[in-house]
């Protein structure tokens, strides 16, 4: 991973596109076109909380949409909460890079929370 940048002037040269993945999976960062395997891939550098993760390789097959787009935007659009991110992505991450964890309030039971919390 990365060091964090400041902000998008701080990103690497490079192509930088939104790509909608098979799967329902959605990443935003530095792209490039690679070959391995004796097959095209696009590589992806997933942005991620001012950081590069480490690249991710995707057959041509499993790409929905790609909508390139410049440093700015994909520094704008990338996401900031875990929740965003594919499971492998958050699997490979440094527990300090992941958010803290979220204290939920301490109820007996579900009806009691339900009382005490007016639910639309």
């Amino acid at each position: 991973m990365s060091d964090k940048m400041d902000s998008w002037e701080d990103l690497p040269a490079g192509d930088y596109a939104i790509v909608e993945i098979m799967g329902h999976r959605t990443m935003v960062g530095r792209v490039s076109e690679v070959e391995r395997f004796g097959t095209k891939l696009l590589m992806i550098e997933p942005l991620y909380r001012g950081r590069l993760l480490e690249p991710v390789l995707n057959g041509g097959g499993s790409i929905y949409q790609f909508t390139p787009c410049t440093a700015k935007t994909a520094w704008e659009k990338a996401p900031t909460g875990d929740w965003a991110l594919p499971a492998a992505l958050r699997a490979r991450l440094e527990p300090e890079a992941l958010e803290a964890p979220v204290e939920h309030p301490d109820v007996d039971s579900i009806e009691d929370y339900l009382d005490e919390n007016e639910v639309a």
